[in-house]
């Protein structure tokens, strides 16, 4: 058959695990507040996910850092494994440094791609508030809520273990992929300014899935550790894609 010249590899198995930025970043559209990944209490909850994850076995692990830094990224990593390097807040390391190094892994991998596509964002906010101020007002009320949800989490304790698998339900990849895809209600003749978002984010979708197809090897074992609203489309991609499996996280979470 010709799906079976088609493969990018061979029985090779793909878990996405969606996360939260530990570092936080800002750069979401959805501001929240995380706690400092770096204190103790949260440590002892990260070596808990890690426990968990490990037990997935990764042959290589996959991260949310520009594939154009490699090099950098792979000097970090060594520095780790000397013991010359403290791991800063971010999940990269946190999760995948500690992981990568747990297996004997000789490299992390970095698969970010911000796309060729102007995302225009701003423009489409601008236009829904000028032209469209129902949408307007409900995309902020949809931020509002989401913000108030996880102000409730921090308040119960929720542990970064809880947190991620609230992030990789099925519910939750609805959700975040669903925002994107009434994106396109904005918008109206020959304007697409909603449609546009919806287009650049996946193109940088395909992207990353590229980079990452790119390290896969025959009968891999890859964990990619990536910002839950892009594991909709990653898992899409995976689940379509000829000798790839994809993996369930909350089997080990």
């Amino acid at each position: 058959m010709l799906i079976e010249g088609m493969r990018v590899a061979k029985d090779a198995h793909v878990m996405i695990l969606g996360v939260y930025h530990f570092a936080n970043p800002g750069r979401d559209a959805v501001k929240v507040h995380v706690d400092d990944h770096l204190a103790p209490a949260k440590q002892v909850e990260i070596a808990e996910v890690v426990d968990a994850l490990a037990r997935f076995e990764p042959t290589k692990i996959a991260v949310e850092s520009s594939a154009m830094d490699r090099a950098a990224l792979h000097e970090q990593y060594c520095a780790y494994l000397e013991g010359a390097h403290e791991l800063d807040r971010s999940e990269t390391q946190q999760l995948g440094f500690r992981l990568a190094a747990r297996f004997g892994h000789s490299e992390v991998y970095p698969i970010d791609d911000m796309g060729r596509l102007y995302m225009g964002f701003d423009r489409m906010l601008s236009y829904a508030q000028e032209h469209d101020p129902e949408a307007h007002e409900l995309f902020h009320e949809a931020v509002e809520a989401a913000e108030a949800d996880s102000r409730k989490a921090e308040a119960r304790g929720q542990t970064v273990r809880e947190t991620l698998r609230h992030l990789n339900a099925c519910e939750a990849d609805e959700a975040d992929h669903g925002m994107y895809v009434w994106f396109t209600k904005i918008g109206v003749g020959q304007c697409y300014a909603g449609a546009d978002v919806l287009t650049a984010w996946y193109d940088r979708n395909i992207r990353i899935f590229t980079n990452l197809v790119r390290v896969l090897e025959d009968g891999d074992r890859v964990l990619v550790i990536y910002g839950s609203g892009h594991t909709p489309i990653l898992r899409q991609l995976v689940s379509a894609a000829p000798g790839l499996e994809l993996a369930d996280p909350l089997s080990t979470l």
